[in-house]
């Protein structure tokens, strides 16, 4: 018999609930992210866990976080590179 598949960690659905509503374009680059205040409320969960879901959210570029001000939604940054294409003759 298979197992049930375990839930995500508390951090986890937080982070999966916020990326989810920024690949939907819900938000976008600058729109404000719920406060760690609402996000508790919301998931029924301990601040600290709101936090550490922000701040891996912080390290994997998809939200800044500002003091006095809050999170908001990464912009993102357009990496382009130069192929050069060299004869094969050369």
């Amino acid at each position: 018999m298979a197992e049930a598949p375990t839930p995500l960690p508390a951090y986890e659905q937080v982070k999966a609930f916020i990326k989810a509503q920024i690949n939907a374009g819900t938000w976008r680059a600058g729109d404000a992210v719920p406060s760690e205040a609402a996000l508790q409320a919301q998931f029924g969960i301990s601040r600290m866990t709101v936090n550490r879901a922000l701040r891996e959210l912080v390290v994997e570029g998809l939200v800044t976080r500002i003091q006095g001000s809050g999170t908001v939604v990464a912009s993102l940054h357009h990496i382009s590179s130069t192929l050069a294409v060299r004869d094969i003759h050369e």
